[in-house]
């Protein structure tokens, strides 16, 4: 269950990620109404692309120590 947990909120953090990846290639202006030129509008993606990074590296060194403690706890079991 916690499996299935995880990839929807994956499926959700990948949907919010692509929405905003159009989103910003497709604005003309930004926020303080600078024409967006294709250099302009990279580096937004790539300043948005290292966020997403950044947020799946924490999540995958989360799970990786959740799973090798819920392996751990197994390994005790067992051993009682």
């Amino acid at each position: 269950m916690r499996n299935k947990k995880w990839r929807v909120i994956q499926g959700i953090q990948l949907l919010i990620f692509l929405l905003v990846s159009i989103f910003l290639f497709t604005r003309n202006v930004d926020g303080h109404g600078a024409i967006q030129t294709i250099e302009s509008k990279t580096i937004s993606f790539l300043v948005w692309l290292a966020f997403y990074a950044l947020i799946l590296i924490i999540e995958s060194v989360i799970c990786f120590f959740k799973g090798k403690n819920k392996k751990e706890d197994n390994d005790e079991e067992e051993n009682n």
